[in-house]
């Protein structure tokens, strides 16, 4: 028990900076392992060059040896005169002659395959990486020609031990390097963990007057230029959407209680109407129950997409399931025909399934294609056209209607806000409903339109929802 209550004690503060400093000390000796495997790739690679030069050189030097001078007596006194670089050994066997050998090359002669190399050379130039006595060797070996015919062969040495040492050191350093750095950057971390530590303390203290009731509580920190800062900036941002939250929907009970007024008005001046008069004939009883039942249905409708938009909210909204979407979109259309004469056109859909909410998609559509409908007359153009751009899935509706005028467009998405449209009895949640259903399936919905030109509503969906290629296709003809 006293362990455990040890262990509780440390801060918060201790316990994240002995986190950040073992991921610190992992991701240094990761980079310390590159460091060294790169160098020693390089260095070796540069050896490797210096080796492969001797080839040419050689080469370059027999082309230009003295007339009538064998190829023997020449590689005798290139290998007395030439030098070699990084203490290479270098050897060249013509046929019929001893083997010629550079300063020291007696102790490397016996590594395999220099003699291999010596007794056969190789079709092309070729280097290999042997291990002999404990040590590490570069062996090259190429066929030395005249005239197209392979007449020896010349062989190069180097060892590697040297490059073993050279690593050593490189860790040796880049290891002290990295230990001050990390000594330096957990002290670093410390004291701004414990700043930032100060600044949560500060947050949790305002949350919980905050969560007393006052919402105009902030933190107000001094500066806003850090990653401290701007925790409190974005902790003052988030109280402030949580006050406009509220706002809104006090303004929502407002709004409702607004729209509801003038058709109750409307219900019970019509049902006083019954009651003064004496007598009522049938016609007028009708006329009066018919405006009732229509304010009724207003009501509904409006309270219905209230409801609607309330549910969106929820963390999950949406009865998923797999929809062919070239059935779906041609069955929405064969149903959007009857809402009135117009030029309808469907266009190319591609033949996909998808994963969505079919019943709340299918409604989302029908709305835009019934105000399609509102905006246009008879023998204007109704489009409805679906693509995928890699991106996300697009559903296009689009008219040659009356267009929208540019001061709606900002808001014509808001609830209640039916711009200049003909039908003002609507409950202007329309709109609304399809903007909640495209961000439910993690997309949007935008709108171009040129005023007394037409418009265009675009609905989407990530593609990401694609689950595959629909087996079966079907197709429409436009009306």
């Amino acid at each position: 028990m006293t362990n455990l209550f040890s262990v509780r004690r440390i801060s918060t503060t201790t316990r994240l900076m002995v986190i950040y400093a073992v991921v610190s000390a992992a991701a240094l000796g990761l980079v310390l392992t590159q460091v060294v495997r790169t160098y020693a790739s390089h260095a070796k690679s540069v050896i490797m060059s210096d080796l492969g030069e001797e080839v040419p050189q050689f080469a370059q030097a027999a082309n230009l040896r003295a007339p009538g001078e064998s190829l023997y007596s020449f590689s005798k006194s290139y290998l007395a005169t030439h030098a070699l670089a990084n203490q290479h050994i270098l050897y060249i066997h013509i046929f019929g002659h001893s083997t010629l050998g550079s300063a020291g090359s007696s102790k490397d002669i016996a590594i395999p395959d220099v003699s291999q190399f010596l007794a056969s050379p190789p079709g092309s130039t070729k280097i290999n990486t042997v291990s002999y006595r404990s040590s590490s060797y570069l062996v090259l070996g190429s066929p030395v020609t005249v005239s197209k015919k392979v007449v020896g062969s010349l062989v190069a040495v180097t060892s590697l031990s040297g490059l073993s040492s050279q690593e050593s050191q490189v860790l040796l350093l880049a290891g002290a390097e990295a230990l001050l750095s990390l000594i330096f950057s957990v002290a670093a971390g410390y004291f701004l963990m414990r700043r930032i530590m100060r600044a949560v303390g500060r947050v949790t203290e305002t949350a919980v007057e905050i969560s007393k009731g006052d919402l105009d509580r902030r933190l107000d920190f001094p500066s806003q230029s850090d990653e401290v800062g701007k925790l409190a900036l974005a902790f003052d941002g988030m109280i402030g959407r949580i006050s406009q939250t509220l706002d809104s929907q006090r303004r929502l009970l407002a709004d409702v209680s607004h729209q509801l007024k003038t058709p109750l008005t409307v219900i019970r001046g019509n049902l006083e109407l019954i009651h003064r008069s004496s007598e009522v004939d049938k016609d007028e009883l009708n006329d009066v129950i018919e405006v009732v039942t229509s304010e009724i249905d207003y009501m509904k409708t409006m309270l219905d997409g209230l409801l609607l938009l309330e549910r969106m909210s929820e963390p999950e909204p949406l009865n998923e399931e797999e929809v062919e979407l070239r059935p779906f979109l041609t069955d929405i259309f064969s149903s959007a025909i009857s809402l009135g004469r117009r030029n309808w056109r469907l266009g190319d859909i591609p033949d996909v399934v998808v994963r969505i909410d079919g019943q709340k998609c299918r409604g989302a559509i029908l709305n835009l294609l019934d105000n399609a409908v509102k905006a246009t007359s008879n023998l204007d153009r109704i489009s409805l056209d679906a693509y995928d751009n890699g991106g996300y899935l697009a559903i296009v509706v689009s008219d040659s209607g009356t267009g929208i005028e540019p001061t709606y467009l900002a808001t014509i998405f808001e609830r209640f806000e039916r711009g200049a449209s003909r039908d003002q009895r609507g409950a202007g949640l329309g709109l609304a409903i399809v903007r909640a259903v495209s961000h439910a399936h993690g997309g949007d919905i935008d709108v171009e339109s040129v005023y007394g030109e037409g418009s265009s509503f675009t609905f989407r969906i990530p593609s990401n929802r694609i689950v595959r290629k629909s087996e079966v296709g079907i197709e429409y003809r436009n009306s």
